[in-house]
């Protein structure tokens, strides 16, 4: 673990925003820092950073005392930088010559953003991504046919599944609202769900890449099992309790490591 004061202070404000709290000692056993580092930190964080509160042996992220605009935000900065850790991690399970699936969603754009170096066929089910493949010379992208959902930008509905079915792919990365050991994958709405569920018998490794905040949620339609795809890639924020029961469920399930 780096022992800059920039990344020290990106995985303990990282920490607090997701547990409420953090004392001394946890940041010392969790990330290895020395305690002197530590202490410092907290202090700098208590007085820059609204909500955080020095205690006795620790620091805490009171909400009550900032408006939910800036929670709001907060949350917004730790799913971006999220999705970002999933993207490369992702990435790195594609090589040169590879035929990928590539799902709608902000995680599928943030990988399809770093596959600028990389020689591959690419199929995508969401225009945003297709936009963004079709900057790069050495990739042949190709997007599914099939209605446009407003606003979303995901492309659903029977002539995608149908289309769908022409194609077959070394990897599918696909997203996920919700995500549980009961239930699941899950999704808000109905557009989406025949496209993903064509979408997993489609690859020889399917990848779901799910951001620590879809984990233990259910949304009204199913999608499919776990036990259907071959690996979860998730971030460092998805909390220690809810990765082990993963695993000691039997799924194959990749957690980054975050800022190092």
């Amino acid at each position: 673990m780096s022992d800059k004061r920039s990344d020290r202070m990106r995985n303990l404000l990282h920490y607090l925003w997701q547990h409420k709290s953090i004392t001394t000692r946890q940041a010392i056993e969790l990330f290895g820092y020395a305690e002197a580092s530590v202490r410092r930190d907290f202090a700098i964080i208590a007085k820059g950073y609204p909500g955080m509160v020095r205690r006795h042996g620790g620091i805490e992220f009171d909400e009550s005392t900032v408006d939910q605009e800036y929670i709001f935000d907060v949350k917004q900065s730790m799913q971006r930088v999220a999705k970002q850790e999933i993207a490369k991690a992702a990435r790195a399970m594609i090589t040169p010559g590879d035929c990928i699936l590539l799902d709608s969603g902000s995680t599928c754009l943030a990988l399809a953003k770093l596959l600028s170096d990389v020689s591959a066929k690419v199929i995508t089910t969401d225009v945003k991504v297709a936009n963004q493949l079709g900057s790069y010379t050495q990739l042949e992208s190709y997007i599914i046919g099939g209605m446009i959902r407003p606003g979303f930008f995901s492309v659903g509905e029977s002539l995608a599944v149908d289309m769908l079915k022409q194609f077959s792919a070394d990897k599918v990365f696909m997203s996920c609202d919700a995500l549980s050991l009961d239930d699941g994958i899950t999704n808000s709405t109905v557009f989406e769900v025949g496209v993903k569920k064509a979408l997993i018998p489609r690859g020889r490794q399917t990848i779901l890449l799910a951001d620590h905040s879809k984990f233990e949620q259910v949304k009204p339609h199913s999608v499919a099992t776990l036990l259907s795809i071959s690996c979860i890639i998730s971030d460092a924020l998805l909390p220690d309790d809810v990765y082990y029961r993963y695993r000691q469920a039997g799924i194959n399930i990749i957690r980054t490591e975050g800022a190092t």
